[in-house]
């Protein structure tokens, strides 16, 4: 069977033509033994167990959640897991600890994000050229001590961009989710003092919303005010 697809077999290895680059897996060579083999003479089989599908619930709550921010004029993005140790933490006024890789080949794909914000202010400085206001939104994992976590992170820009329409946006996604959520005055250099909130759910902090500050802004060369807010959704729905 392996001979029909131009293989050999030698020892327990299986060796295929150079060109055969569509050979990634083992699963790729049972498919082309089965496919000597013919489909037709496969004996079909009823399995002795029984199961019943079910969509992660998870993975529900992630399309919900993007169905409510897509209504509510915002635009999707996505970004990348790799970045540079500098936009995580100067560009951002801050100095918490984050993953690097070893090795890396490329000093701007060098480290394991920690959190979405500076990620999305890459997004906006890139476009720059488009048209305001800028409604965007991102749900990806970021990587820290404690593990690994989904969060969601949504950010607008324009020249009128303040605390109270990313609060208009998080209030209305809790109301759609049915959770009611509570802010308490904090500080975070990233953002401007006094615009700014700590978000928790059940006594558990699981956001940061505000202004983002303007040396920050400075140091993405941003001229438009940004507000934005940073959700852990691994969290949120461990909470649920």
């Amino acid at each position: 069977l392996l001979e029909k697809m131009g293989m050999t077999l030698q020892g327990s290895n299986v060796l295929y033509p150079a060109y055969r680059t569509d050979i990634l897996h083992q699963t790729d060579i049972a498919e082309d033994i089965a496919i000597a083999y013919g489909y037709e003479n496969f004996k079909p089989e009823i399995p002795n167990i029984s199961t019943v599908a079910e969509e992660d619930k998870f993975q529900i709550l992630l399309q919900k959640i993007k169905n409510i921010l897509i209504g509510l004029n915002l635009q999707e993005v996505s970004t990348f897991h790799l970045t540079d140790k500098e936009t995580q933490t100067n560009l951002m006024l801050n100095n918490s600890e984050v993953f690097q890789v070893e090795n890396s080949k490329s000093s701007e794909y060098s480290t394991l994000r920690s959190w979405l914000i500076p990620s999305l202010l890459h997004v906006l400085k890139n476009n720059k050229h488009n048209e305001y206001p800028q409604r965007i939104f991102d749900m990806g994992n970021i990587f820290n001590k404690k593990g690994e976590f989904t969060r969601l992170c949504v950010m607008i820009s324009h020249s009128d961009a303040d605390y109270t329409e990313a609060r208009q946006i998080i209030d209305s996604l809790s109301s759609n989710l049915n959770i009611k959520l509570s802010y308490r005055e904090t500080e975070f250099p990233s953002f401007i003092l006094g615009r700014m909130a700590r978000v928790s759910y059940k006594n558990k902090d699981v956001a940061y919303i505000g202004e983002i500050h303007p040396k920050v802004l400075s140091n993405f060369s941003l001229e438009n005010p940004v507000t934005c807010f940073e959700l852990n959704l691994t969290e949120l729905f461990e909470l649920f």
